[in-house]
């Protein structure tokens, strides 16, 4: 096709400036994606000299000229002259290209396929050649891409198909740009009103700018892509500094307007933890009643249910909890003793594959935070229905075991029963208890400290671990609950469970319950400890030593040894409100109780099992991340002048790892001189960044 329409004439290597058909012609050219209008006032060399009707002359290649029609030779006068009809030429040419109507000429043509020049379509369309409509046609074909191809000054009509996939595109991106001006629009509106509630249509790109706030990378390019240039629109219209990182630019956005503060879990967003239970899911939790006599249930819960609420039962946990699904009993038999471990039954409440089902198996377990749970029920069950309240009784899976005299278990059994609280005790009332010579609890003590011993006798490793646990008071401060691990009260309970979740384990590897079995192989005896020199001394090196020799954890299908524990098969059973697998344990257990065949088969379970890792690792992944977060905002608040203790806990690596007191981390840090395994190092924290987890140590 020829560079200039039909009717004008292709300009050729002058013989002289004055014969050139180009000079004095208007033309157009492209310049970053504008079309401009402009003159030729004089070639020069291989180049022309162009007026555009900004006044400007510029140097052009005849490759980047499109000739207009019937304005060869103009003499237009002055250069002012001529700006002022470049000007209103340029008026009438837009006014056109707004007006032109591109589909109803593909209309027109699309039925033939071929490539047309602008002035065959001006002339198919006008009938007629006109300057104006052939700059504004194709000002208009440029400029719209939809149903037109463009080939260099050539035009060819698309398909149906094509058009119509265009079309979708283009709306998409119109609505996308209607989006974007609604939420800069919303920022206003936040700036004036912070209880301004953010509209429907923008709420997925609040939920981009939090994924950019929190750096999250697993989403698609594309919408990658999309949070930044709105993370950067928002960030530019609030003022805030473009040479910040792009996160901070979107969280400090979200911030300002209100939507998130200064400890905004950064880590929920990142691993799409659902937060919230939706209304349906409320609903159906506000539906399960709310009883607290045998009678009160109705006859399928009551049914084959061991009635044991005339027994003195206890819950033990921490001051701060209210999800309780665990209970003990202890009653003194002719032969020596009957022990009781009842688990609350969430099956009677919750049944599968119901919304409430579902929303736990997404959640697969309850996350605790300092300033926030995510439970994985609604507080309506988890905190009241389900959990073990004081005074009310609550369905139970019970596990009962006679024993002798001397703490040795003579048998135990798995029942369905009735359970009535009569004590809530924290760690510290059963502490204080046991100093005072309580019988009864003295008793479970004892039994405790005789199935650990029996355990350890069975290889059973017991490895010290200093933690605390952060908590969020009212006014902003950080408050640390250091853990006593071995504690009496604590020691109790952690026994209690593993009994019960070891007695169940080997109920199910009897009857061939399909139930996800726990394992740990045992410890290569050839590691030598983390300085490779020499034993570590006691204290926190030895304790890190011994933690890093143990293995991973495992899970099968079948009952395997479990070294840490000393025991041959153990599973999880002993919390349904806070993890979904215990649930299934539970479910496979009652329906093997009532009708000798579990709930579903080993194939069935593997898929929940597979579905829940996934959601599992996550909800792992964000509680080891929150804590650190809150132990290194513990610093920062601890301020910078305030020295802190740290141990040298291992040397084998390129700079030396040490753990600090106080809040139990495990950091980095190159002391002045070599540093040596146990050694006690005096710090101060130099700078300190909990959302980047970052920190700084410096010696004092």
């Amino acid at each position: 096709m020829s560079m200039f329409p039909k009717g004008s004439s292709k300009a050729s290597s002058p013989k002289s400036p004055s014969v050139d058909p180009l000079v004095g012609s208007f033309v157009q050219y492209e310049d970053e994606g504008s079309i401009i209008l402009g003159v030729v006032t004089a070639p020069k060399k291989d180049r022309y000299i162009v007026l555009n009707l900004r006044g400007r002359e510029v140097e052009l290649g005849k490759g980047r000229l499109y000739q207009l029609p019937g304005s060869e030779g103009n003499n237009l006068g002055s250069t002012a002259a001529r700006v002022a009809e470049l000007s209103a030429l340029h008026a009438k040419i837009e006014e056109q290209a707004k007006a032109f109507d591109v589909a109803e000429l593909w209309s027109f043509v699309h039925e033939d396929v071929r490539t047309y020049t602008v002035q065959e379509l001006n002339e198919a369309y006008f009938g007629n050649n006109d300057l104006v409509r052939h700059a504004g046609l194709r000002v208009a074909l440029i400029r719209q891409k939809i149903h037109f191809k463009r080939d260099k000054d050539d035009f060819e009509p698309r398909t149906v198909e094509v058009v119509e996939e265009l079309e979708r595109a283009e709306e998409a991106k119109r609505k996308k740009q209607a989006v974007r001006e609604a939420t800069l629009c919303f920022i206003d509106q936040r700036l004036s009103d912070s209880e301004a509630v953010i509209p429907r249509e923008i709420e997925d790109n609040m939920r981009l700018m939090a994924e950019v706030a929190s750096g999250v990378t697993h989403s698609d390019p594309a919408r990658q892509k999309e949070g930044k240039q709105l993370a950067r629109l928002c960030a530019e219209k609030l003022g805030i500094p473009e040479n910040l990182a792009i996160e901070k630019q979107a969280f400090e956005a979200l911030q300002r307007i209100g939507l998130f503060h200064r400890d905004t879990n950064l880590s929920i967003i990142r691993n799409e933890i659902p937060v919230a239970h939706s209304l349906d899911v409320l609903e159906d939790a506000r539906r399960i009643p709310r009883v607290r006599e045998v009678q009160d249930f109705e006859s399928h819960v009551r049914e084959g249910r061991l009635d044991l609420t005339r027994k003195r039962v206890f819950t033990i946990d921490d001051e701060s909890t209210k999800d309780m699904d665990d209970a003990l009993s202890l009653e003194q038999t002719q032969d020596g003793y009957e022990l009781g471990i009842h688990i609350t039954d969430v099956t009677w409440a919750v049944l599968p594959e119901t919304r409430l089902d579902l929303a736990a198996r997404r959640r697969a377990t309850s996350i605790y935070c300092a300033d926030q749970t995510v439970n994985m029920f609604p507080e309506e069950l988890s905190e009241e229905r389900l959990s073990l309240c004081e005074g009310a009784v609550r369905p139970c899976l019970s596990v009962i075991l006679q024993l002798s005299t001397s703490y040795e278990i003579v048998s135990s059994q798995i029942v369905p029963s009735f359970v009535r609280s009569h004590n809530r005790y924290s760690y510290d009332d059963v502490d204080r208890l046991l100093e005072e010579g309580d019988v009864a609890l003295l008793a479970v003590h004892d039994i405790a400290a005789a199935c650990e011993e029996r355990r350890l006798r069975k290889g059973a490793v017991k490895v010290h671990r200093r933690e605390v646990v952060p908590f969020l008071e009212s006014d902003g401060s950080i408050r640390l609950l250091e853990i006593e691990e071995e504690s009496p009260a604590r020691s109790l309970v952690a026994e209690m469970m593993v009994l019960a979740n070891s007695v169940m384990a080997e109920f199910a590897a009897q009857h061939r319950i399909p139930v996800l079995f726990r394992g740990q192989e045992r410890p290569d005896n050839e590691v030598e400890d983390s300085d490779s020199k020499g034993t570590a001394p006691e204290g926190p090196a030895k304790d890190y030593s011994a933690r890093t020799k143990l293995k991973k954890s495992t899970v099968s299908f079948e009952p395997q040894h479990h070294s840490g524990l000393g025991l041959d098969a153990y599973i999880q059973a002993s919390s349904p409100i806070r993890r979904y697998m215990d649930l299934c344990h539970q479910r496979q257990f009652l329906s093997f109780l009532r009708t000798e065949k579990p709930w579903i088969s080993r194939e069935q379970l593997e898929a929940i099992v597979f579905e829940v890792e996934n959601y599992l690792q996550s909800a792992n992944v964000v509680s080891r991340e929150t804590k650190k977060y809150w132990l290194l905002r513990y610093l920062e608040q601890r301020g910078k002048k305030v020295p802190i203790e740290g141990t040298v806990v291992r040397v084998d690596t390129k700079t030396p790892l040490v753990e600090l007191d106080e809040v139990y981390l495990t950091v980095f840090f190159r002391p002045s001189k070599p540093a040596k395994l146990g050694q006690r190092l005096t710090l101060k924290v130099s700078a300190v960044d909990p959302h980047a987890d970052y920190i700084r140590l410096d010696e004092v």
